[in-house]
């Protein structure tokens, strides 16, 4: 299996302390991250890497309408300066003569969870560029899974605001690369509900939207993600969720997997694309799940029978100590 890494991961390192309800949250959105997962895959030949291209900046400008904000405000900070938006205007506020400042970042970010620093845009517009190079691999047909070693994670950011450690998104700036050919079906594996990938694609009826996470009547990002968002308008239909219950194992989750891999099949997508993160294992910091490094080999294979050209992008995964083995086993089975 192709391997697509970034050309950057190093620079971007930041950490991230925040307060749900009576809980507080540590997370290290470290290199580190990158680095586990390399290491599992390095000692497998049946794993090829390859770094990743630079695309144009079309891309993501056609996409995500912050993406000027993004990387001024990057270029206006010092090194080791990082901006946190802290103010977010309620409906019906004016829109500043000025939108690139930092002091008008909550216009275009959902939480003051997320940094802009220094480097990030760099870093950000390389993760996108991961899966752009993924996607061109299968759109050539070079390749018939590709897996596309993201960070930061993307399926948080949308059409209007970016956040939940996010900035721009991957996942469905590669289904706009990939829907010139035909169908694509998106799959979320986080334990976060994909809000901004479904806010992207809900009134596209050539796009599939499928999420399996944590309820957000309890999770993050509450707002978004319920059964009953099935997609906007010409383009209902195509958007499935399937919320469920903290400490769901894997017989719930695979339950979960039939009835979306029922609605791909009856979508017919040319491509697929899976939003893989691990922090659904039971062992994850912020999930919520059960499930074990094992249980990732199931539902690999259960992707794999749909037998259509897939691309894997990597999403969230905080536990160094088993992301590695639950990555490799993901993909081992995949193949």
């Amino acid at each position: 299996m192709r391997v697509i890494e970034k050309y950057n991961d190093s620079l971007h390192n930041p950490y991230w302390k925040f307060q749900l309800g009576p809980e507080s949250y540590e997370v290290k959105d470290t290199p580190r991250r990158v680095q586990a997962i390399k290491d599992r895959l390095a000692a497998d030949p049946r794993f090829a890497r390859e770094k990743a291209g630079a695309w144009p900046e079309h891309w993501l400008t056609r996409l995500h309408p912050y993406h000027d904000y993004i990387r001024n405000t990057a270029a206006s900070l010092r090194e080791g300066e990082e901006f946190f938006p802290d103010l977010f205007p309620g409906e019906g506020a004016r829109l500043p003569r000025h939108v690139d400042r930092p002091l008008q970042g909550g216009l275009w970010c959902t939480d003051a969870v997320t940094p802009i620093a220094p480097r990030t845009y760099e870093v950000a517009k390389a993760s996108a560029d991961t899966a752009l190079t993924g996607a061109d691999h299968l759109a050539a047909g070079r390749e018939s899974a590709v897996y596309a070693l993201c960070r930061p994670s993307g399926h948080h950011a949308g059409p209007r605001v970016f956040g939940g450690y996010c900035y721009f998104n991957n996942a469905a700036t590669a289904a706009e690369f990939l829907s010139a050919g035909g169908r694509v079906a998106i799959l979320d594996l986080d334990y976060h509900h994909g809000n901004g990938t479904q806010e992207f694609f809900q009134e596209r009826k050539n796009v599939f939207t499928a999420s399996i996470h944590g309820d957000p009547a309890v999770e993050y990002p509450y707002f978004w993600g319920y059964a009953d968002e099935t997609g906007v308008g010409q383009a209902e239909g195509t958007n499935r969720n399937e919320p469920l219950p903290r400490g769901t194992d894997i017989a719930g989750y695979l339950a979960a997997i039939e009835r979306i891999l029922e609605a791909i099949a009856a979508f017919d997508p040319r491509y697929l694309i899976v939003a893989a993160g691990f922090d659904t294992h039971a062992d994850d910091p912020i999930g919520g799940f059960a499930l074990q490094t094992g249980d990732y080999a199931k539902i690999a294979r259960r992707l794999a029978a749909l037998d259509c050209p897939t691309l894997i992008c990597q999403e969230g995964g905080y536990n160094l100590d088993i992301l590695g083995d639950a990555v490799h086993t993901f993909l081992s089975a995949f193949l």
